[in-house]
């Protein structure tokens, strides 16, 4: 999409040069490009999701402000399932039946198994979202905007055994499948790397994680890769301090959030994330994105609930836009031809928010790139200079890749 138009200088006779208004963005009156999304905005995922609502709308605002898509409002609709799958089927029929929803666009839960089956028979694509949540993997009407949770992970457990680490715990929610997928893409790339390991599950509604901690140190846990939301991994690890145990902590992409600044406990965490640094306005298209977000919603990026996760609801509207440019959408245009424009994106990068994305071709890749991480000082500073640290041959010749392929 082309930037916003820029003020110019026109000369007014012999009086001199005069500064003009800045050009107003095309007036869009015609029938809008309707997208959709859900999300567990509120609930037991709010500290680290309830701003995701918010991101949805700027990307929408921010595209109808430069003129569009190809001339088209574009409208998204955010249904808010409150992380609760029951509710997730009904929320996603709606947007299709009653919005009229071409495209779900970043949809910011882990509760895509239950709707799966229903978008692959209406012929919807789901663009961008949560890159750790698997059904990314299995389904080709699935598009993934970013490294999946098997490279995030095994790139977060090589890191690990490279700090030193002998022997790797592995704390995850109760409440989500992608948790559960977390532990066991741990646990495989562990095996594969001769790492020691050890699981708990933790609820986020736990009064404390004291006997969690006590489990991890009585087992010689040395690292500890926190696969919770953000609130609850920065509790354990003021839990753990406080009985005097100080492990290593890792954490990834989904569980990374701004609250991990706020306390001593978590600083020295080391991360790696699916894409590039949210937290980096450094990185051009991620300071453009700051901008543009901090304009509509006064400190969004500041705020606690600003996390990798509610960045990948950016990066899935840019991906949007990107298929929607070459399949030159129109609001007359179905989900077949967002498909079709996503097809034809092959190392696709959106301008650097997202490692190389490709599409085409009849057999499927995903991206085995990844971001390194790490909480130092009250800050989240990316590591290698924001570049990505990508699998080797003999990396990806892991069971976890091998069995997955």
């Amino acid at each position: 999409m082309s930037a916003a138009a820029l003020s110019m200088l026109v000369l007014a006779g012999c009086s001199g040069a005069q500064e003009s208004e800045p050009a107003a963005a095309p007036e869009l009156t015609g029938p809008p490009i309707v997208v959709g999304t859900v999300c567990g905005c509120s609930g037991v995922s709010a500290p680290t999701h309830g701003r995701v609502d918010d991101v949805a709308q700027a990307w929408a605002d921010s595209v109808n402000a430069s003129g569009g898509i190809n001339g088209h409002p574009v409208k998204i609709v955010v249904k808010d399932i409150g992380q609760e799958p029951s509710k997730a089927l009904a929320a996603v029929k709606s947007l299709v039946e009653e919005e009229g929803a071409v495209a779900i666009v970043g949809p910011i839960t882990g509760t895509t198994g239950s709707w799966r089956q229903y978008v692959e028979e209406k012929g919807i694509p789901v663009v961008g979202g949560v890159p750790s949540d698997g059904t990314f993997l299995v389904s080709d009407d699935f598009y993934i905007a970013g490294s999946p949770n098997p490279v995030i992970t095994y790139g977060l457990v090589k890191l690990a055994k490279e700090e030193g680490t002998s022997k790797f715990g592995v704390v995850y929610c109760s409440e989500s499948p992608v948790c559960a997928d977390s532990d066991a893409l741990a646990a495989k790339s562990a095996a594969d790397l001769d790492l020691e390991y050890l699981s708990v599950k933790a609820a986020a509604t736990a009064p404390n994680y004291t006997a969690v901690c006590q489990t991890m140190k009585n087992e010689g846990v040395d690292g500890i890769f926190l696969a919770h939301i953000a609130s609850v991994d920065v509790r354990i690890a003021e839990d753990c301090h406080k009985i005097g145990y100080k492990p290593q902590f890792y954490t990834s992409a989904g569980a990374l959030g701004n609250e991990f600044v706020q306390s001593s406990a978590t600083d020295g965490v080391l991360f790696t994330q699916s894409n590039a640094p949210y937290f980096d306005p450094s990185v051009p298209a991620v300071g453009e994105a700051h901008e543009i977000l901090d304009s509509h919603y006064d400190d969004l990026t500041e705020s606690e609930q600003f996390s990798a996760v509610a960045f990948d609801q950016w990066i899935a509207g840019k991906l949007f836009e990107a298929a929607a440019e070459q399949a030159q959408l129109t609001s007359d245009s179905t989900g077949a031809d967002v498909a079709r424009g996503l097809s034809e994106l092959d190392g696709e990068t959106l301008d650097g928010l997202a490692p190389p994305l490709t599409y085409s071709g009849t057999a499927r890749t995903y991206p085995t790139c990844y971001y390194v991480g790490e909480v130092r000082d009250g800050e989240l500073k990316a590591r290698n200079e924001g570049e990505t640290v990508c699998l080797d041959e003999t990396d990806l010749q892991s069971e976890l890749f091998v069995s997955a392929g």
